[in-house]
């Protein structure tokens, strides 16, 4: 799915020796192919201190980056027609937990080698989603009450997600479609989907100071059902809460001269409908 892509979670069990650094030697690689993306652009912010601590680009397969323990990061890579990558690497949560030396999100461990001095050598990867025109792509957890078009609580940090995203890529522009199960008439399916889109629209633009130019709300009404529940057919409250749901849909991008070789591109994140 959309934002599930961005929150995956690792610890690193604590040893007998905690190091004074971690040299982080990550690659970045296509999330559908595989394949180095060479001449990715890395940056890593020191949340702990509030200040950017280095700017790197991937040479010869990697880029090398040196994280002090004690201090909790973000690391961002970019490149041009890929969606912008934030991911963690917290190198001081054994303060909350003495089990654990290091904790990450968005990048996989392959390797951790013990260096000179109590340093340690960790080997990751970072997965980037090439930008595709016009797929769409549910957001985890943003689903909606019979006959309600309120945002529930439980879609917040989807739409926070989503929001970040749209700041850490501020080329893209973007539709947020919204829908709703087969029951009651396609006329005020398609009202109330609307006002569901314009919702989530709403408080992007709220919450989030993303520019309303940038997103776009439109509702589909029961037009595009996710299972069998079309109008006759018996189906439980649990399969119907399924087609009540927002997707999002990358529309443009800023830079028009690669248009043509985005529309040829990979998924951006999660799962396509």
């Amino acid at each position: 799915m959309f934002c599930s892509f961005y929150t995956s979670l690792f610890a690193q069990v604590t040893t007998t020796k905690e190091p004074r650094f971690y040299l982080l030697k990550l690659k970045v690689v296509d999330s559908e192919t595989s394949g180095n993306l060479e001449g990715s652009f890395v940056k890593v912010f020191n949340k702990t201190k509030q200040q950017l601590v280095d700017s790197v680009r991937v040479q010869n397969g990697y880029a090398k980056i040196k994280l002090e323990k004690g201090s909790d990061y973000d690391i961002i890579s970019r490149l041009d027609e890929y969606l912008t990558r934030r991911a963690n690497f917290n190198a001081a949560c054994y303060l909350l937990d003495s089990k654990k030396t290091f904790c990450v999100s968005g990048i996989m461990i392959e390797n951790v080698t013990a260096l000179a001095n109590q340093n340690e050598l960790i080997e990751a990867t970072i997965n980037m989603q090439k930008i595709n025109l016009n797929d769409i792509y549910r957001i985890d957890n943003i689903h909606y009450d019979f006959n309600k078009w309120e945002i529930k609580k439980e879609a917040f940090q989807g739409l926070y997600t989503l929001i970040q995203i749209l700041k850490d890529n501020p080329d893209i522009k973007v539709e947020l479609g919204s829908h709703t199960d087969s029951r009651a008439d396609e006329e005020y399916n398609m009202s109330l989907s609307q006002k569901r889109a314009s919702q989530a629209v709403n408080f992007i633009i709220t919450k989030g100071g993303i520019a309303q130019e940038r997103i776009i709300a439109k509702g589909y009404g029961e037009t595009q059902l996710l299972n069998q529940c079309k109008d006759g057919v018996v189906c439980s409250e649990k399969e119907h809460a399924i087609n009540r749901r927002t997707e999002v849909k990358v529309l443009g991008y800023k830079n028009s001269e690669n248009i043509n070789k985005l529309q040829k591109a990979g998924a951006i994140s999660g799962a396509k409908n």
